[in-house]
């Protein structure tokens, strides 16, 4: 778990202290705030996700994983996951290059390429299975994973060693109030922030529930069939049949396919849990990124004529104007826990900005300024 990012210390009076008694002057130094990337780091780590965009366009080209081995710009299915997996690796870069966002652009990277794990494992057992591996393109993906993920490591070891100080604990965290009502006129006394400042509020613990809702359904969803087959032979006879069911793969292919449907359930859960909810969002986005290539590919592949989809032998024996291609229940669902995804990362950016306004206005009475941590 990532450390609790430091932030400037500040002298509060001590608990026996009369209320009455002065402030002291406030510092005339700049603040310092921690876990900003310095420019060598933030070069390196957009720079490594930089690459990593470049790899998988250059992945798309060469012959890709499947029977037969063939392109991915010749595959629209497949082309539309690395548009999508393309689209969330330069988001991250970007995040990261312009310092908008440096810390949000590592997590985005995190969940993207946690999860391209599994689909690239999936891939690789594919090539694997159909052509000995020989496949460049999924090698080319291979590379530029690495790439996006040595950039998320990177750039994650640069934002814990950047803050100056020590870490502040909650207690230690004291808001200013009035004390008029105490009979002292307009004097500034300190107590504990609690849960006001650092505990979760009603709204954000139903944030989260739905969070972990939307996890389970997402995963639950991720592994059963979505491509749902009617057949109608030549001689008239009709065939149903659902495809992409992950239990029913070669088990190196279905170890993939769990990986990822795993791996998505662990990154939206550590998203939504995050103690930086702004962070949180950015990693929500990086799954839903990720979970919607997949959406994508399914409804891309369903509009492709059947001949394109069937085997050769088995296209000549079907009734192709009365055969058809359709989605199940569960690619529905997946739909469904992809758009749930992107609200609870608005959701969650929204509540981490007003966390931070409140942060920002306790330090511009002298309290420490707004929080920088993980």
């Amino acid at each position: 778990m990532f450390a609790q990012w430091p932030k400037e210390p500040f002298t509060t009076l001590p608990p026996s202290a009369p209320a009455s008694q002065p402030l002291p002057a406030p510092s005339t130094e700049p603040r310092q705030l921690g876990g900003r990337l310095g420019w060598q780091a933030t070069l390196v780590t957009s720079g490594l996700m930089a690459a990593s965009v470049g790899l998988h366009i250059a992945a798309m080209f060469p012959p890709y994983s499947g029977n037969p081995a063939t392109p991915v710009v010749q595959l629209p299915y497949e082309t539309a996951v690395y548009i999508c997996l393309e689209v969330g690796w330069a988001l991250a870069a970007l995040a990261v290059l312009t310092r908008f966002a440096a810390r949000g652009g590592v997590a985005l990277g995190a969940a993207l390429g946690t999860i391209e794990v599994g689909f690239l494992a999936t891939d690789l057992a594919t090539g694997f299975d159909t052509s000995n591996g020989s496949a460049a393109g999924v090698w080319l993906a291979i590379a530029g994973l690495a790439a996006g993920l040595a950039g998320v490591l990177y750039g994650g070891a640069a934002v814990l060693s950047s803050g100056p100080g020590s870490s502040s604990g909650p207690g230690s965290l004291r808001l200013p109030v009035h004390a008029g009502d105490r009979g002292q006129g307009a004097s500034l006394s300190y107590e504990p922030a609690g849960e006001r400042a650092l505990r979760p509020a009603a709204a954000t613990s139903v944030r989260v529930a739905l969070s972990v809702l939307a996890a389970i359904a997402a995963v639950t969803a991720f592994w059963p069939s979505w491509d749902r087959y009617h057949l109608v032979t030549t001689a008239g006879q009709v065939t149903n049949v659902d495809l992409g069911n992950a239990f029913n793969q070669p088990p190196a292919i279905m170890a993939g396919e769990v990986l990822a449907g795993i791996a998505i359930g662990v990154t939206a859960l550590v998203a939504a849990l995050w103690r930086d909810p702004l962070v949180g969002a950015w990693g929500l986005t990086g799954t839903a990124i990720a979970l919607a290539s997949q959406v994508a590919s399914g409804v891309v592949q369903v509009s492709e004529p059947l001949t394109k989809l069937l085997p050769a032998t088995t296209a000549s024996e079907v009734n192709l104007s009365r055969s058809s291609v359709s989605l199940t229940t569960y690619w529905y669902v997946d739909l469904g826990a992809v758009v749930a995804l992107a609200l609870l990362a608005t959701w969650a950016a929204l509540d981490g900005l007003r966390a931070r306004r409140t942060r920002a206005v306790s330090g511009g009475a002298g309290g420490p300024a707004a929080s920088q941590s993980w």
